[in-house]
């Protein structure tokens, strides 16, 4: 279904207080790119907050091996 077809088509249900079945609906939101999942922008903040710790630890490390060659190279 097109993004135009779906508009009107969920604008006309809910102007005359239609009941719409669970799949069409469904199919409505998504062709209308509209999602009802919790809020995604706090998952996307959680995923994002775990990369960055990860490449913390990765920057550590690498800092710490680079520091030891160096020291091994000076002797």
């Amino acid at each position: 279904m097109k993004y135009n077809e779906a508009k009107l088509s969920l604008t006309h249900a809910l102007k005359h207080q239609q009941t719409i079945s669970i799949k069409k609906l469904d199919m409505l939101l998504r062709s209308l790119n509209i999602s009802v999942e919790g809020n995604t922008s706090d998952k996307e903040i959680e995923y994002l907050k775990g990369e960055i710790k990860k490449l913390s630890k990765e920057n550590k490390r690498l800092r710490r091996t680079c520091k030891c060659e160096r020291a091994v190279g000076r002797s």
